[in-house]
């Protein structure tokens, strides 16, 4: 071995039979073989990668997101041969490839370990990686949590990895004996072999021991066989019975003697063995293999092996138990219970379908059931069934079946795909009942059923129409926000629409009395209320109050009108009223800005009067006197106050004609610059008491009415005037957007509220303030500006800070060119 550090021939050959999963690797990484059992389990030939480099005969899959199976073996590899030293690795998930489907792989779980061998010169000679198939294991958990015919697949599965393990255990069988054979040509070469043999043992991924004597001592213990035993290397040298002492009276001590005493070998499949681990007695199932071993012919010791098949067992057992459960369930129950393969043959029948169909449950995969569905039938139910099994999704079909008397039963058939713990798709679960009474019954109530349709249709005919007149009365009273309520006069309880309820702020579920109601009345208001209420129920007078209440949700004050009527009953008693309520805030906050107006109006008209009517009497007496008096300087009081007046009622005269549409536009092209220029000069004249700064643009054409135009500037600038101090400037800004033009005007006042800003264009609106309440004016003038502006395509806004002083825009379309 010193010119060749590879592995011979025999001890290649010996891996390929061993009983257990594993690949001999040169240094380099490349497979030198790799034993039946790894190969069944990858579902590869040894001619295939014997030769090839490992990743290139088992590459990773490239399908699996965030897969490091390659990465994680290849430093596991890296580090056995820079340590010299084994090296364990926890389970790995690496996918081997499909052979019967090129580019596809199957889940597989490994635990993998890395072993080094070397030669007598102490080189690295080759690599054991010996794999443990925990797949089955990693899918359990998976499989515990799914459904009874999940757990009944993976009996199958399990069945079929039991089967496998048969065949493994018959190739163990066949290994062994060549073993045996091998063992009996070694015996002869033992003293130039025993390193070789020593070094193949100890080495082994597989758990193996060597006892000599009639006493059983422990000559030889490698790594894997003291990780089972749960002990330490000082049990070498000590007797069966003082190294694992809770050995003792257990039934593989029996089997290990008998062979030493006959030298035969022997095999244990799935023997229970209670070991000491970390002081823990723990209970374990595994596959144990005894074989002499001879000294000149003599029997000296015996080869132990062992294959931990605990996880396997206890899933067997399991499913075993899970399959006993279904199989008891299904045939003590009245339910049609069956199961079909993948491609829709049938498995297993319950004992309800033979008593009812008379099939014979042995051989059902040659059963043609559908031969038994009623012809009419028969195309619609293997049409849902074939598309069912196509896709793999559940379906339920209702059909006529032959029972064993000939006679056809209704029958629901439900069907439940079954998937294995790899997803693939195993077949069909069925469940069913008899549902032939239920169709009877279905039929009778089919015939009266035609046999009321006339008189329904009348019905029908009567309720729609009453439907529509309810959709309706409902879509009126959606339309103009009404709500409608019942008031039960006997009991106080009343049922208010969902609208009835928001308008009031009242919860939207559950009864509601008239004590709650009356909680949301205004006190002011609260014995009118009581007074409508009483000469409804006593004498039957109709309802109609408006009144403010107090949203219950919102707090918000609201002005209600409630209109009704009080409906008798039998006995000529009071026992019911129906209203209607509606919001009339609007309506209401309108009435009173008009009264307020009015004697606004009426207060503003007053005064200029009273002056003519003071200096038209003055006249009188200087006439009656016969005096000289020049009465010049009165008239032009008089008609000082006249000018008043007049302004006043033309700008009454304005909204009135903007409202009913017959104000007339005198539209033309005209510079808005130029006019904006020209009152800005006027307010220049007029007003000491301010400042006016005007930021010309270029001539602008606009095509609108100039006057309405004029007016518009002009009310801005008076109301900067008006609403901001003595010594402020005032800012006019006229600036082209696009094909519009923007006029601004700026003053540094009061400012605005923010919840004033929204209504500052409404007819009489006027912001309330202590700051405001000694100015004048009737809240038409921004009004009147709103309606010119709209009626010329332009818009009107205002920028403005409570403090800060206010900015108003409006904007208007630039006159196409010529």
């Amino acid at each position: 071995m010193g010119q060749n550090n590879s592995p011979s021939l025999d001890t290649l050959r010996a891996f390929e039979t061993a009983p257990a999963m594993f690949m001999i690797l040169s240094p380099n990484l490349y497979i030198l073989t790799a034993s039946d059992l790894f190969l069944e389990a990858t579902g590869t030939r040894r001619d295939t990668i014997a030769g090839s480099y490992i990743f290139d005969a088992f590459p990773g899959n490239p399908d699996l997101e965030g897969a490091d199976g390659v990465k994680n073996i290849l430093s596991s590899l890296r580090k056995v041969i820079a340590t010299g030293k084994q090296h364990a690795m926890p389970v790995q998930r690496y996918d081997v490839p499909d052979r019967s489907i090129p580019g596809t792989f199957i889940v597989r779980y490994w635990e993998p370990l890395h072993v080094p061998v070397f030669d007598d010169t102490g080189s690295l000679s080759y690599i054991i990686q010996s794999v443990k198939n925990v797949t089955g294991e990693i899918m359990s958990r998976a499989e515990a949590k799914q459904s009874r015919a999940d757990r009944e697949e993976s009996l199958r599965e399990l069945d079929l990895v039991n089967r496998r393990l048969s065949a493994a255990h018959d190739t163990l069988q066949v290994m062994n004996l060549s073993l045996e054979s091998e063992v009996a040509k070694r015996t002869l070469e033992l003293e130039q072999s025993e390193r070789k043999y020593r070094n193949l043992i100890e080495h082994s991924p597989v758990a193996m021991q060597v006892f000599r004597g009639e006493d059983m001592t422990f000559e030889i213990v490698n790594d894997s066989m003291l990780r089972f035993l749960g002990k330490d290397r000082d049990i070498i040298g000590k007797t069966l019975f003082q190294g694992v002492p809770e050995i003792i009276g257990q039934p593989v001590v029996d089997v290990l003697y008998g062979v030493y005493r006959t030298g035969k070998p022997l095999e244990l499949h799935g023997e229970k063995v209670i070991l000491e681990r970390n002081g823990i007695s723990e209970t374990g199932y595994y596959d144990v293999i005894y074989r002499a071993l001879y000294d000149d012919g003599e029997v000296t010791g015996v080869l132990g092996i062992a294959i931990d098949v605990t996880p396997q067992i206890l899933a067997q057992q399991a499913i075993l138990e899970s399959e006993e459960r279904f199989r008891n369930m299904a045939e003590g129950s009245d339910i049609f219970i069956s199961l079909t393969d993948e491609h829709g043959a049938l498995e297993y029948l319950n004992a309800s379908w033979a008593d009812m169909t008379g099939w014979a449950r042995d051989n059902l995969k040659q059963l043609s059931w559908d031969e038994f569905v009623h012809p009419d039938d028969r195309k619609a139910v293997t049409a849902k069934f074939l598309h069912g099994l196509e896709n793999k999704q559940e379906f339920t079909n209702e059909f006529r079946l032959q029972n064993k008397e000939n006679e056809y039963r209704w029958l629901r058939i439900k069907g439940i795909p079954r998937f294995d713990s790899t997803q693939s798709f195993n077949g069909f679960i069925f469940s069913g009942i008899d549902v032939t009474e239920e169709k009877q019954r279905l039929l009778e109530i089919e015939y009266i059923n035609k046999a009321l349709i006339f008189s329904n249709e009348q019905l029908s005919d009567a309720n729609l129409k009453l439907l529509e007149s309810e959709e309706n009365l409902k879509t009126a009273f959606d339309a103009g926000g009404l709500g409608s309520c019942s008031l039960d006069l006997k009991t106080g309880r009343a049922e208010m629409s969902p609208t009835y309820r928001h308008l009031y702020g009242l919860p939207q579920q559950g009864d509601i009395s008239w004590g709650m109601l009356l909680d949301s009345v205004e006190p002011e208001f609260l014995n009118e209320v009581n007074l409508v209420l009483e000469n409804a129920i006593n004498h039957g007078a109709p309802v109609d109050s408006t009144y403010a209440i107090r949203n219950l949700s919102t707090g918000e004050r609201r002005w209600m009108r409630v209109v009704g009527k009080v409906y008798q009953g039998a006995d000529g008693v009071n026992e019911r009223i129906y209203a209607v309520v509606m919001d009339v805030t609007s309506q209401k906050e309108d009435e009173i800005r008009k009264n307020d107006f009015i004697a606004m109006v009426s207060h503003e008209l007053k005064t200029p009067l009273t002056s003519i009517s003071g200096y038209v009497q003055l006249l009188d007496l200087k006439t009656r006197q016969g005096s000289s008096y020049d009465g010049k300087p009165v008239l032009d009081k008089i008609q000082t106050q006249l000018k008043k007046m007049t302004t006043m009622i033309n700008g009454f005269l304005s909204i009135s004609r903007l409202e009913s549409g017959k104000i007339q536009l005198a539209r033309k092209k005209f510079d808005i610059a130029d006019i904006t220029s020209r009152l800005v000069e006027e307010y220049h004249t007029l007003v000491s008491t301010h400042s006016f700064v005007f930021n010309h643009c270029t001539a602008t054409l606009v095509h609108a009415d100039e006057d309405k135009i004029e007016h518009v500037i002009n009310n801005l600038l008076s109301n900067a005037v008006k609403y901001s101090p003595s010594g402020t400037s005032i800012e006019i800004n006229c600036t082209l957007k696009g094909d519009l033009v923007v006029l601004s005007v700026k003053d540094n006042g009061m400012g605005i509220h923010a919840h004033d800003v929204p209504r500052l264009f409404e007819r009489y609106y006027r912001v309330q303030s202590l700051q405001t309440s000694t100015i004048a004016g009737f809240g038409i003038g921004l009004y009147l500006c709103a309606e010119i502006i709209h009626r010329h395509s332009g818009k009107i806004w205002v920028e403005s800070e409570l403090d800060q002083g206010s900015t108003f825009y409006f904007s208007l379309p630039i006159a196409n060119g010529e």
